[in-house]
């Protein structure tokens, strides 16, 4: 894994490896028919255009949600949804979705899927997210979608491992990803280091029970209770600088060996925490902004996508 990551001197997978990546791949794959499953549901099935409705909130929380000089972008967005009709644009978006799943899960067209997928989570962050505003009172990521790039960039660099003949990814969209990768957690590191967060880590766990079923919301609960016998502040500083030490590793490329393992576990540990493993879920779809799987989820998949090389 370090010789992969950190420079051009790499040696080839083996069989499972590849099958391995591969099986990741439809991991990735299945993260995306399941997004289109919860947007159907939320913005397509529900009665009286209450779907519609909901979808035209989506957009309007990113106007709100956006900085004066995004906020005309968006509002022309809105205004273009409006006027195709929220029902069309819902369908869009889930048929794009079950689109991209079915290539990843398939692997045919997969490199045309990747550029998609890349193009439309940028669209998506910027349309449905706001670019991740407002970065303020205790926000803790820039929004799921930037990951989803980051995992599409490694995709395309495995291609040629689990479809053809080449032993090793294409060292240098491997390296994009993870730079880009390092620089979304340096982006996350920064927030963890504010005030704000280091003061109010407790406020960022608490509504991540709320509309929980039981068994989430009393495992939150016991979360909480250990954070405050350890001491919130000592957990949110060592929070940051466990952030701090993987965007370190990803930027330089040295210590990946022990930084991507941790970084997966404390992925997980993030989305079954914090992030209340990224629900509540209904049919009304996610926790989540757009509707998808994430936030942090997705960072534990690009982590296993780096571990296996």
């Amino acid at each position: 894994m370090l010789k992969l990551n950190a420079s051009t001197d790499v040696a080839g997978l083996t069989p499972a490896a590849r099958n391995t990546l591969r099986h990741l791949v439809s991991l990735f794959g299945l993260i995306w028919l399941i997004n289109a499953g919860f947007q159907a549901s939320a913005w397509l099935w529900e009665p009286d255009h209450r779907g519609s409705a909901a979808l035209l909130a989506v957009f309007t929380k990113a106007i709100k949600a956006a900085p004066g000089w995004l906020r005309p972008l968006l509002i022309g967005i809105t205004s273009a949804v409006r006027g195709i009709g929220p029902h069309w644009v819902a369908l869009g978006m889930v048929l794009i979705a079950l689109l991209l799943g079915l290539a990843l899960i398939s692997r045919i067209g997969l490199v045309a899927a990747c550029w998609l997928g890349i193009a439309y989570s940028l669209v998506c962050w910027v349309a449905l997210c706001a670019l991740g505003y407002p970065y303020a009172g205790g926000q803790t990521d820039p929004g799921v979608f930037p990951a989803y790039v980051i995992a599409f960039v490694f995709v395309l660099s495995i291609i040629p491992t689990i479809s053809g003949p080449a032993l090793v990814p294409r060292v240098g969209l491997w390296t994009a990803g993870r730079l880009l990768f390092g620089l979304l957690w340096a982006f996350d590191a920064v927030l963890k280091w504010m005030p704000y967060f280091l003061n109010h880590f407790l406020d960022q766990l608490a509504p991540a029970a709320q509309g929980q079923p039981a068994w989430i919301a009393g495992y939150i609960g016991l979360i909480i209770l250990v954070v405050k016998a350890v001491g919130p502040l000592l957990v949110a500083v060592v929070i940051a600088l466990v952030e701090t030490a993987i965007a370190v590793s990803l930027l330089t490329g040295r210590w990946l060996i022990l930084s991507v393992p941790l970084g997966f576990l404390y992925a997980l540990a993030v989305w079954t925490s914090a992030e209340g493993f990224g629900g509540p879920y209904s049919r009304a779809g996610t926790g989540v902004r757009g509707n998808v799987l994430g936030n942090v989820l997705i960072y534990a998949v690009v982590f296993l996508i780096m571990l296996v090389p």
